[in-house]
C-alpha cells in the first residue's frame, strides 16, 4: 500500500510541474504572460514604418509589413490625411523601441494578415510588447477589434483606462482620440510638432528604392506623400535617406 501511495504522489508531482512549465505565470513587468512559443516567429527590424507598422525581416529571409495588432496610433505617412498631433512622437518611439538592424519576436494570434496583406501581430522586443507599451505611454488607442484576433484585448483596455485617467498623450484633450479614428478638430493649442526642433522631415522612397528626405520650404515638399516623418536631418540620414536637391 505505502509502495501505490509513493507512486500516486510522485505522479501527481510530475503533473503538477508539467502543468506550470504548460502554463506559466504572467510577466512581473508587463502583466501578461511572455509569448505563445507555437505561435511566435523570429525577425530582424529592417525599418519602423509609423507607430503601429513595421518593416521585418523573417527567418527565411523574406521581408514583410507588419501591422500591430488591437492598437492604432495617429497617422505620419497616409497620403490620404496629414500629421496627426502625437503621429511623430509614437513614430518616434517605436523607432527607438526598434531600431533597424535589432531581433524581435513576431506573435500571431489567430488571422495572418491584413486585407492589405500585412502580417497582424504583437510584436516583441527586450521583453517587452510594443504594442502594449504604446498603449502605456498614451500614444496608440485600442481599436481594430474583430474575432478572433482578440487574445490581448481586455489587458490592453485596462492599460488603455490607465493612460485615460492619467490624461497622457491622444488622451490629455478630451474628444481628440475617439472609437473612429482620431480628430484634430478638438485640438486649437496642441501642435502637431512635439518640440519646437521637431523638423517634421519628410521621407520618401522612390521606384528605385533610392531614399530621400524633403525638409520645410524645399521644392517638392507639399507634395510629398511621406513614407516616414523625421524630426532632424540627422534622424534622417541615420536611416539611410539622402536630402532631396533643392
Amino acid at each position: 500500500m505505502k509502495r501505490w501511495i509513493s507512486y500516486m504522489l510522485f505522479i501527481i508531482g510530475v503533473m503538477f510541474i508539467t502543468g506550470c512549465a504548460l502554463d506559466p505565470e504572467p510577466d512581473a513587468q508587463t502583466g501578461i504572460q511572455q509569448p505563445d512559443e507555437e505561435k511566435v516567429t523570429q525577425a530582424i527590424v529592417e525599418r519602423v514604418i509609423d507607430g503601429d507598422t513595421v518593416k521585418v525581416r523573417l527567418e527565411n529571409g523574406q521581408i514583410e509589413d507588419v501591422r500591430l495588432l488591437l492598437v492604432d496610433t495617429p497617422e505620419t505617412v497616409n497620403p490620404e490625411k496629414p500629421v496627426q498631433p502625437y503621429g511623430p512622437e509614437a513614430s518616434r518611439f517605436t523607432k527607438d523601441a526598434l531600431p533597424a538592424g535589432s531581433d524581435v519576436l513576431i506573435e500571431r494570434d489567430q488571422s495572418k494578415t491584413d486585407r492589405y496583406g500585412r502580417l497582424l501581430a504583437y510584436v516583441w522586443a527586450d521583453g517587452k510588447m510594443i504594442n502594449q507599451e504604446l498603449l502605456r505611454q498614451g500614444l496608440a488607442r485600442v481599436a481594430y477589434i474583430y474575432e478572433p484576433d482578440t487574445r490581448y484585448v481586455e489587458t490592453f483596455q485596462e492599460i488603455e483606462a490607465e493612460a485615460k485617467e492619467q490624461k497622457i498623450g491622444v488622451w490629455e484633450t478630451t474628444g481628440y482620440a475617439t472609437e473612429r479614428g482620431f480628430d484634430a478638430s478638438v485640438l486649437t493649442e496642441k501642435p502637431v510638432k512635439q518640440t519646437d526642433d521637431c523638423e517634421n522631415i519628410k521621407g520618401n522612397i522612390n521606384r528605385q528604392g533610392k531614399k530621400i528626405y524633403h525638409v520645410e520650404g524645399g521644392r517638392s515638399y507639399e507634395e510629398v506623400n511621406p513614407e516616414e516623418i523625421f524630426c532632424s536631418e540627422q534622424e534622417a540620414k541615420k536611416a539611410g535617406f539622402i536630402r532631396a536637391a533643392n
